[in-house]
């Protein structure tokens, strides 16, 4: 799978000093959008900031959007878009927040949005600021700026390029890939393999691994890995312990790590 420019953009959002003030709006009206799925092959979805849920509905023949859109004004609440196409075998649903004009009056504006979409399509998602949570889908590709991410139930492989925030990712039936900026990182009962190519501060903990766990660079927090069914490996560590057990294959960590 592969990272829309979108998706890479949303990737190295860093957390702002305004994201506090995203709850305190004054004006809000509801938004929703559908569009068909059938004989779809991918749905991208590119939202903003606010709360983020994508749900997989086995069956659904469509894409279903809706939220609420949330701002300081009512000029700028009119401005938040909500809107869900087809094209060719891709459905797109796209959340339009056109930028703060000026910073310093506070004029802000935000979409709590929830996203329903077939749970056997592959699925890739751009976010930039806000809680998110993704269950029950197909094979998924996220890049999220930042906010805690959970991801749970997902029927095939998950690649996760994250900024900040706690990520947890749970019951996964296919390998794991993450590229974290900062933030605890919890993964378990995972059909698949684990690799870690990049993580930059806070705690790894991997249970319940088919596969390889497999953590290539780490900076700072602590690794533990139990009920890994291959081998255990990490290339390069920076500050933090490692700590392991239920390991069935080979292990391989830093010689300075090494109890």
């Amino acid at each position: 799978m592969r990272l829309t420019a979108f998706s890479a953009a949303c990737a190295l959002v860093l957390p702002s000093p305004l994201l506090a003030q995203y709850r305190d709006f004054d004006f809000s009206a509801k938004r929703e959008a559908t569009a068909s799925a059938e004989g779809a092959t991918r749905v991208v979805v590119e939202a903003g900031a606010g709360s983020l849920r994508i749900e997989g509905k086995k069956g659904l023949r469509e894409v279903r959007a809706h939220g609420t859109a949330l701002a300081t004004s009512e000029e700028r609440l009119r401005e938040v878009e909500l809107t869900a196409e087809r094209e060719g075998s891709t459905v797109r649903v796209v959340v339009d927040i056109p930028e703060d004009r000026d910073w310093r009056d506070d004029d802000r504006a935000a979409l709590d949005l929830v996203v329903e979409v077939p749970d056997d399509v592959a699925l890739e998602v751009g976010d930039g600021s806000g809680e998110a949570e993704i269950v029950g889908v197909g094979p998924l590709e996220i890049a999220d700026g930042s906010g805690e991410l959970r991801i749970e139930d997902v029927g095939g492989p998950v690649s996760v390029v994250d900024g900040s925030g706690e990520l947890t990712i749970r019951k996964v039936r296919g390998d794991v890939t993450i590229r974290d900026g900062s933030g605890s990182i919890e993964v378990s009962e995972v059909g698949g393999s684990v690799t870690v190519e990049a993580d930059g501060s806070g705690e790894i903990d991997a249970r319940n691994v088919t596969g390889r766990l497999h953590v290539r660079r780490d900076g700072s927090g602590s690794i533990e890995a139990r009920d890994v069914g291959g081998d255990f490996v990490v290339d390069r560590k920076g500050s933090g312990g490692i700590s392991y057990s239920g390991v069935k294959g080979e292990i391989r960590i830093p010689r300075n790590k090494r109890s």
